[in-house]
C-alpha cells in the first residue's frame, strides 16, 4: 500500500495522539485495549486478552508474530506499554523551591542516589504533586525511574522495537490514571492490584499518588502453594482455586487460608510502612477506601475473607458520570496506560527511552504534516466548490439580468413602433390643425389691428402675410434713402439682426426671398403727426401688440427687406413705417422628431418648436 492510500485510510485519518493501543503484558496473559480521544472524551473501542497457555504461545517468536498480526487487524495504532512495577521505583521526593532546570538536575541526582550502585543507565520522569505554597520553601515531586535495559528488554521480548511506541508507564502510574478517571479530586484510596506474579499497592491522597510498592506474591504463588498442598499439577490447582471457595464453606482449607493470611500480612506491612513513615503519615487508615483490581480478586470468597481480616477491599468503582469510559474486569491497568498516552492523566509519568521518544516525535510530526496536508486539500476543495457555486450563481444572475434587458429592449422597440405609428397619424392631422390655427391667428390679428386704430391718428397702408410679401422682388437700390429720426433709426438698428462673424471656407447658400417668410403679417402704417408724436404712437402700438399672446415678435422691418407694394398716393414720406408681426408657434407647427436608431429614447420631455424670440427677422422657418 502506498503512502497516499495509507493516509486516506479511515483508521489513519485520526491524529496519532488521539488513538492508542495499551499493552499490559503479564506472565500468563497479554491484555490489549484500544482507546481514542475525541476532544478530551475517551472511548474504549476494543478490549482483548491473549491467554498464552490457551493459545499455545510458548516462545518469544510466537508471541511476537501473534501480537503483530493482531496489531495489523486493529489498524497499527501507536502503542503504550505497561512496565511491571517490580522493575521500577516510584517515590515522593521533597526538594527546595527552585527553577525548572534546577529541579530537573536535583531529581536526576536524587534518582542516582535512590538507584544505588548500578552500571545501567536509568530513565526517570517526575511530576509535581500537591498545590504549591508561596509560604513554603519546599516542594514535593512524584518521581519514577527504572533501568533502561529492563525497558528495552521488555520491548524486545514483545517484538515492538520496530513499531510506534508513544509511551511507557508503570503499573502504579497506570492505576492512578485509571482511578482518577471520574473520581473526585479530593478522594483518598488504597489501590491493590493482585496480578499473577506480584501485588501492587498504591496510596492516593487528594487524587494524587503518594506511595507505590509491590511484593512478589500473586495468584501464581497461591496456585503453586495449593498444588503442593493437594499434590496435583498447577493447571488443576488453578482450576480448583478459581471455581471453589477454599476459605469458607465445605471446601475450606486451613492451609490455603494460612497462605492468604501471609499475603494479607505482607499487604498490611506495606501499608503500615506508608502510614507510619511514608507520605501518608499521620492519617488514619480507616478513612481510605480500599479498591481491588486484577483477576486474583475474582476468586470465590476472597473479598469476604479479607474483610474479616480488616481489609475491606471493594471492586473497581464505576465512574460517577455514565458518559465516561469504564474498562472491563481486569483491564484497569491497560486503561490507565491508554489515558496517560492520550494526555488525559493528571499525574503522567513516562519512562520511554530517549531513542524511542525521538522516533515517536518524528512519526508524530510526519503524521501531523500528513493530516495538515489532508486538511489543506479539503479546505481547497471546499473553497473551489464555494467559488464554483458562486460563479454558477453569478452566471444565473447575469442570465436573468440579460433576459430582463432583452425584455426591456423589446418593450422599448414596441413603444418606439407605437410612437412612430402615432406620429404618422399625427402628421396626417397636423396640416389641418396648422390651417385652423393660422385662420384663428389671422382673425385675431385683424381684430387687434382694428382695435389699435381707435383714438389714434394713423392708418394702415398695407397688410399682407409674410410669405406673399417676401415673394415680391426687391426694389432697385436707391441713393435717395429717407433719413430716419433718431428713434426710428434706433428701433431699426435693434430690429436688424446681428451679422454673423466672417468665416473662411465654403459659404452657405444665399437665402431666397421665399425662405424669408414666416407665419405672420407685414403691416405698413402711416402716421401723419409730427416726429415726436409719431415716435410715441409707434412705441405704444408696438408695446400693445407685443403683449398679445398671438405674436411671438413685433418689430420694425429693416429697410433692405422692404417691398414697394403700397399705393404711393396713400403714403406720406417720412411717416411710413413697416412692422413685422410673427405669429407665436404652436406644437403642431413642425413635425415630430423620430429617432433612426433602435436605442431607447432619452428622457427629455417636450420638443423645440422653432428659434427663440430673439431670432432675427431674416431667419428661415422650416419648410412644412
Amino acid at each position: 500500500m502506498n503512502r497516499l492510500a495509507s493516509i486516506l485510510k479511515l483508521g489513519d485519518m485520526r491524529p496519532a495522539m488521539r488513538r492508542v493501543m495499551a499493552i499490559d503484558a503479564g506472565s500468563r496473559r497479554i491484555k490489549l485495549l484500544l482507546a481514542e480521544s475525541d476532544f478530551g472524551r475517551v472511548r474504549i473501542r476494543k478490549e482483548d486478552t491473549i491467554d498464552l497457555a490457551a493459545e499455545g504461545l510458548v516462545s518469544a517468536q510466537e508471541i511476537q508474530s501473534h501480537l503483530k498480526t493482531l496489531l495489523e487487524e486493529w489498524g497499527d495504532p501507536p502503542l503504550a506499554m505497561v512496565l511491571p512495577q517490580h522493575l521500577s521505583v516510584s517515590q515522593v521526593v521533597d526538594l527546595p523551591q527552585a527553577p525548572e532546570e534546577e529541579v530537573r538536575r536535583l531529581i536526576s541526582d536524587e534518582t542516582v542516589k535512590l538507584s544505588g550502585v548500578s552500571d545501567s543507565r536509568f530513565v526517570h520522569d517526575f511530576v509535581r504533586i500537591g498545590a504549591p505554597s508561596p509560604t513554603s520553601a519546599r516542594q514535593k515531586f512524584w518521581v519514577t525511574f527504572a533501568q533502561e535495559g529492563e525497558i528495552r528488554e521488555r520491548i524486545t521480548r514483545l517484538g515492538l522495537e520496530d513499531l510506534d511506541i508513544s509511551d511507557v508507564t508503570t503499573t502504579a502510574n497506570a492505576l492512578i490514571a485509571a482511578y482518577r478517571n471520574g473520581t473526585p479530586l479530593g478522594s483518598k484510596a488504597i489501590l491493590v492490584h493482585l496480578g499473577a506474579q506480584t501485588t501492587v499497592v498504591v496510596v492516593v491522597v487528594g487524587g494524587q499518588g503518594t506511595f507505590a510498592s509491590s511484593f512478589q506474591m500473586g495468584t501464581d504463588f497461591l496456585t503453586r502453594t495449593l498444588a503442593r498442598q493437594m499434590g496435583c499439577p498447577e493447571e488443576k490447582a488453578e482450576s480448583i482455586r478459581v471455581s471453589r471457595d477454599l476459605l469458607s464453606g465445605p471446601h475450606a482449607s486451613r492451609d490455603f487460608a494460612a497462605v492468604v493470611d501471609g499475603w494479607a500480612a505482607e499487604l498490611k506491612r506495606q501499608l503500615d510502612e506508608c502510614f507510619r513513615h511514608g507520605p501518608a503519615a499521620g492519617q488514619a487508615l480507616e478513612t481510605f477506601e480500599m479498591i481491588g483490581s486484577g483477576g486474583g480478586f475474582e476468586q470465590p470468597g476472597l473479598r469476604e475473607y479479607l474483610a474479616r481480616q480488616a481489609l475491606p477491599i471493594t471492586p473497581w468503582p464505576a465512574p460517577g458520570q455514565p458518559e465516561l469510559a469504564h474498562p472491563g474486569q481486569g483491564m484497569e491497568v491497560a486503561f490507565g496506560a491508554a489515558l496517560q498516552a492520550l494526555g488525559c492523566s493528571t499525574q503522567p509519568v513516562s519512562l520511554l527511552p530517549e531513542e524511542f521518544h525521538a522516533v515517536w516525535k518524528r512519526r508524530l510530526l510526519r503524521h501531523r504534516l500528513d493530516m495538515a496536508s489532508v486538511v489543506l486539500v479539503g479546505l481547497c476543495v471546499i473553497v473551489f466548490m464555494l467559488a464554483t457555486w458562486y460563479q454558477v450563481a453569478l452566471i444565473r444572475d447575469k442570465q436573468a439580468l440579460l433576459q430582463k434587458v432583452v425584455a426591456g429592449q423589446e418593450l422599448v422597440e414596441s413603444n418606439q413602433a407605437l410612437s412612430a405609428d402615432l406620429g404618422a397619424q399625427y402628421d396626417l392631422l397636423r396640416p389641418v390643425f396648422a390651417a385652423r390655427q393660422s385662420m384663428v391667428d389671422t382673425m385675431r390679428t385683424l381684430s387687434l389691428l382694428q382695435q389699435s386704430r381707435s383714438n389714434r391718428a394713423f392708418w394702415y397702408v398695407l397688410l399682407a402675410d409674410q410669405r406673399s410679401y417676401f415673394r415680391q422682388p426687391l426694389p432697385p437700390p436707391s441713393t435717395n434713402r429717407i433719413v430716419r429720426t433718431n428713434l426710428l433709426s434706433t428701433l431699426a438698428e435693434r430690429a436688424r439682426p446681428t451679422p454673423p462673424p466672417v468665416e473662411f471656407g465654403p459659404q452657405p447658400l444665399v437665402v431666397t426671398n421665399a425662405s424669408l417668410g414666416k407665419p405672420g403679417f407685414i403691416a405698413e402704417i402711416c402716421i401723419p403727426d409730427d416726429a415726436e408724436a409719431a415716435r410715441r404712437t409707434l412705441r405704444e402700438l408696438v408695446s400693445e401688440l407685443e403683449k398679445q399672446p398671438v405674436f411671438s415678435r413685433v418689430d420694425l422691418l429693416s429697410d433692405d427687406l422692404r417691398r414697394n407694394l403700397a399705393d404711393p398716393k396713400l403714403i406720406i414720406p417720412d411717416r411710413n413705417f413697416v412692422l413685422a408681426l410673427d405669429f407665436a408657434r404652436a406644437e403642431f407647427d413642425q413635425p415630430i422628431l423620430r429617432r433612426a436608431s433602435n436605442r431607447p429614447p432619452s428622457r427629455r420631455t417636450g420638443a423645440a418648436y422653432g428659434p427663440p424670440r430673439s431670432e432675427s427677422t431674416g431667419s428661415a422657418r422650416p419648410t412644412e
